[in-house]
């Protein structure tokens, strides 16, 4: 299981990727970018639905017991217009499989028993996403490639089906690449994490080096709020000695009251599980924003 599913060496694809050269290992991997970062692009590579203009792609897929190698999620999920949402995932199972039993478990995992006789067009965006994603699992491929899922489910409810899908890869020993916009699934989901901008490789490694070390405050960035401090502001602000620039996440910065701090809280906004606080530095007159834990 070390060998990599996918190894990509100086891939490049017209103007939205270049010079991309990574190899994805088994287990979770994130593709994190903004829109127009590649992350599609690099998705339709992996898979197979085009190919690269330069550079050399080659994949690695070892099935063992899974019925199929791959099975991908675009991002408006592919589904098949003709058939109901009980019919999407009887199409996908293996041949000696219950067809009623195992459609109803996976009906029921993703809420979709209500909506068994209906077609896409007739479902919310919403039920469309959770369909596509019960159908990749029903399918039991080594790997499965997905472009942003569950985007368009009820924030409250997309934790309870990350877990059906975190349930399906450790039981099956299935790897994962999904594509995302936003740092919640990477932090929750991933080992790892590709990170792209216009089209070119910023980052490809461990989630939590990134989270902890980012090289550089873009970076630091790609995974939520942070503060990153030159070691002459970290003197300042901190009333610490640093050697290197370096970020300090929010959990890492506390904030109390002092009567004898150089400091004066200009104004706070409490935001869910961050906190946003405006400070000026009354010597100097400097002002710095932190984010810090409530």
């Amino acid at each position: 299981m070390n060998n990599p599913l996918w190894q990509l060496e100086g891939v490049g694809l017209g103007q939205r990727l270049c010079d991309i050269t990574l190899r994805i290992k088994p287990g979770v991997t994130a593709v994190l970018g903004h829109s127009g970062a590649g992350k599609t692009s690099l998705l339709n590579l992996l898979i197979g639905f085009e190919k690269p203009d330069a550079g050399k792609l080659t994949s690695g897929f070892n099935c063992g017991s899974h019925r199929i190698p791959l099975f991908w999620v675009p991002a408006d999920g592919g589904l098949w217009p003709h058939l109901t949402v009980a019919e999407h995932i009887a199409a996908v199972l293996e041949k000696n499989a219950d067809p009623a039993v195992e459609t109803n478990r996976w009906l029921e995992e993703f809420d979709l028993t209500h909506r068994r006789d209906r077609r896409p067009d007739t479902l919310s965006a919403g039920e469309q996403a959770r369909l596509s994603v019960a159908r990749a699992l029903a399918a039991d491929a080594a790997g499965l490639v997905m472009g942003e899922p569950l985007e368009h489910v009820d924030p409250s409810r997309v934790g309870k089906y990350w877990q059906v899908i975190r349930r399906h890869l450790a039981g099956k020993n299935t790897s994962l690449v999904f594509a995302t916009h936003s740092p919640g699934p990477v932090l929750a989901e991933a080992q790892r994490v590709i990170c792209l901008q216009d089209g070119c490789l910023q980052y490809d490694g461990e989630v939590e080096a990134l989270y902890w070390q980012p090289a550089s405050p873009e970076l630091a960035g790609r995974l939520g709020e942070a503060n990153w401090l030159e070691p002459e502001t970290a003197r300042l602000w901190l009333q610490r000695e640093e050697s290197m620039p370096r970020c300090f996440r929010p959990e890492q910065i506390f904030v109390q009251l002092d009567g004898q701090s150089p400091f004066v809280v200009e104004s706070s906004s409490f935001q869910g599980s961050v906190a946003e606080v405006e400070v000026r530095h009354e010597s100097t007159g400097a002002i710095r924003t932190f984010y810090h834990r409530p």
